[in-house]
């Protein structure tokens, strides 16, 4: 049994202990609002009730995994009493004149360190020795193995007033009918951990030494309980991610963080609340400025962030593999105007195999170098500048073109343009060392400029059921996301429609959730790859953006420089980075910048994930390829620009700070 817990993979941190403690420690019941917690064996009489909630079957009053690693649902369903890693306990009840409705639910001690969201939950019912699955009552998944964070919010704390109750987690709920003698269950609880928490930094297990322990309870009264499946006001109510994407690779620095719709303010979310793929709710997080950072860092879900203390933001884009087959064919669409949904399945871990070769390529953005990443951080705006400068094209080292400025992600703020791509990609590179100012730290990740591929691989998501394609707000041509046409460069503006006219029309903010009717969805997060507030902004509109993809120069393997700031010693390009940070492509016309072009740039083929030739048109977007004398891709258009901007616009420039050019940014949690 132990050896079947050591996951493939995990060789070098095999003498590594996590103790995964299950701690049942109390119980509680509620008899006409009287309730009483803490003894082995608690016996309430009401002279027309007996229930009894006995957990004197479990060996020494409770379970202790320990030396525990990360194991199959196949090897954890197994687990078992005689190594002591299971949990079982009675439910026994005798009911005269009335029926007793009970429920059992967990609450997690404050000691405990590792995520919910890696701790897999399993109750069995014992009988005669053999195990089966109680009915389900509404689980989160239709079964009764489940992820800790994926539970339901149990009502039973807000029934007793217990304050000292923060969160329960609703395991079981059964009605007990009056006339009923010597009712008898017996339950088996096991928990373990995921067999996706296997990340290793720096030859060490992120998870080692952490911990996790629970009260398993029992409340019971006569009439129903309250449903933990009916909706509830509580604005971190836990959302129900069954898309299979990865979890979101929290890297030291980053604060996981939901927006309040009904106090407009973004809070720190918690694990099991935080992001609903299958809702196109995408997960967020957040840098903060160091004054108040060790308290937002500490402090538990709900507080507020305010936005004069968040410095970046960012959106979590899983790992996918998309059909290329169908997406040929305008996504099964009507025409170039009218494409369809692109066909996307997240994928577990970092698997590079795709689930069907014939059909679907694992997309390339998530191979950064020789890391394969789970997933990706992509800036939730447009960059901006912590410093106050005046935008203008052609400048070199003045103006807005300094390396020495602080790159922000933030909305309501005017975007970073009038600066060379060099020195875009210069500031991206130094934020992952600038400790201070956003605190990331530990060596694990890398923060840089965004190359043509992530773009693509935003855009494609965008169009599937995980984005605004699926969102059911926009119907028809209000499926494009709306341009964002302020003539300031706000980030986060929204025109409220797809990029229809040149015309320069009230904007409405990222947060302006004015309805604009049916089918046309929501005003400001309209302009987000969701259609709401969880998406990305800026994606089609406000300034063109640069993007690390470039044409080959044709006596290197590297880049055209052109006027992008990079140096070349007339031998190679020895300041051009590192080929994990830009795409390159070829072309086979060099007097034409016809986007066509783009079906052979990859080494004289397609560029699967690019948003290059499989998606060439769509929305009317327009299609230039890069020529020698305009080497580097140029995404998303202009604030002016009419049909023809959007998220599958493509065309190109030299590189130079152009007033209009601003830029994304991408970071990779490559220890994850």
């Amino acid at each position: 049994m132990e050896e079947k817990r050591n996951m493939k993979g995990l060789a070098a941190v095999c003498l590594l202990v996590l103790a995964l403690v299950l701690i049942t420690v109390g119980t509680t019941f509620a008899f006409f609002q009287y309730s009483r917690q803490g003894d082995t064996e608690n016996k309430i009489e009401t002279g027309t009730l007996t229930f009894l909630y006995d957990e004197s079957k479990s060996k020494d009053g409770g379970v202790s995994i320990e030396n525990a690693f990360p194991m199959s649902d196949e090897d954890g369903e197994v687990l078992d009493q005689a190594n002591k890693d299971v949990f079982d306990f009675d439910v026994r009840a005798t009911t005269k004149g009335a029926a007793i409705n009970y429920e059992i639910y967990v609450t997690k001690e404050n000691i405990s360190t590792l995520p919910e969201q890696v701790v897999k939950t399993y109750l069995r019912v014992v009988k005669d020795g053999a195990e089966s699955d109680p009915e389900t009552k509404g689980l989160p998944t239709g079964n009764n193995l489940n992820l800790y964070s994926e539970l339901y919010d149990s009502k039973v704390p807000s029934l007793l007033k217990d304050t000292s109750i923060s969160k329960a987690k609703t395991l079981y709920r059964e009605e007990i009918p009056d006339g009923q003698s010597n009712y008898e269950k017996t339950f088996r609880y096991r928990m373990w951990i995921d067999e996706k928490a296997n990340q290793v930094v720096n030859g060490s297990w992120i998870y080692n030494n952490m911990t996790f322990s629970v009260k398993v309870n029992v409340y019971a009264q006569n009439g129903a309980i309250d449903d933990p499946t009916a909706p509830s006001t509580n604005p971190y109510q836990e959302s129900q991610d069954k898309s299979g994407a990865n979890v979101p690779a929290l890297v030291e620095g980053l604060i996981p963080v939901v927006y309040d719709g009904a106090q407009q303010k973004w809070v720190k979310a918690g694990y099991a609340g935080w992001y609903n793929y299958d809702k196109q709710e995408w997960a967020n997080a957040v840098t903060v400025t160091a004054t108040h950072r060790n308290a937002y860092q500490e402090a538990e879900p709900g507080i507020e962030i305010p936005m004069e203390d968040i410095n970046t933001m960012w959106v979590w884009i899983p790992r996918y593999e998309y059909n290329y087959v169908t997406i040929a064919d305008y996504a099964g669409g009507e025409d170039a105007n009218h494409p369809g949904a692109i066909d996307i399945n997240f994928i577990n871990g970092v698997n590079d195999t795709p689930s069907d070769s014939v059909n679907y390529k694992v997309h390339p953005a998530f191979n950064f170098g020789d890391d394969k990443l789970t997933g990706f951080w992509y800036g939730k705006f447009e960059t901006s500048s912590k410093e106050t400068c005046t935008a203008a094209s052609d400048s070199v080292n003045t103006g807005c073109d300094k390396d020495t400025f602080t790159p922000q992600i933030k909305p309501g703020v005017t975007s970073w343009g009038g600066i060379r791509l060099s020195t875009m990609f210069t500031v991206s590179r130094k934020m992952e060392v600038n400790t201070n100012e956003y605190g990331f730290t530990g060596g694990n990740i890398d923060t840089h400029m965004s190359k043509n591929s992530e773009w693509g691989s935003v855009a494609y998501l965008s169009q599937s059921k995980y984005g605004k394609y699926g969102n059911i707000l926009y119907t028809d041509i209000y499926k494009e996301i709306y341009q964002n046409k302020s003539d300031k460069f706000i980030t986060g503006s929204s025109n409220g429609t797809p990029p229809q006219s040149n015309a320069r029309e009230e904007q409405y903010a990222y947060n302006d959730m004015i309805n604009l009717g049916e089918g046309h969805g929501i005003g400001g997060p309209g302009a987000s790859t969701t259609g709401n507030i969880t998406g990305v902004y800026d994606m089609n509109g406000g300034r063109p953006e640069y993007v690390m993809g470039a044409l080959k120069d044709d006596n290197t393997d590297k880049p055209a420089i052109n006027n992008s700031g990079f140096t070349d010693d007339s031998i190679e390009h020895t300041k051009i980075p590192d080929a994990k940070y830009y795409d390159l492509y070829t072309s086979t016309n060099h007097s034409s910048n016809d986007g066509r072009l783009s079906a052979t740039a990859c080494n004289g083929g397609v560029c699967y994930g690019h948003a290059l030739s499989e998606t060439i048109g769509w929305y009317s977007d327009r299609w230039l390829f890069p020529m020698p004398s305009s080497s580097w891709i140029v995404r998303g258009g202009h604030y002016s620009y009419g049909v023809d901007s959007g998220v599958f616009r493509f065309g190109s420039y030299d590189g130079n700070s152009v007033f209009q050019y601003s830029f994304r940014l991408a970071l990779a949690p490559t220890g994850v």
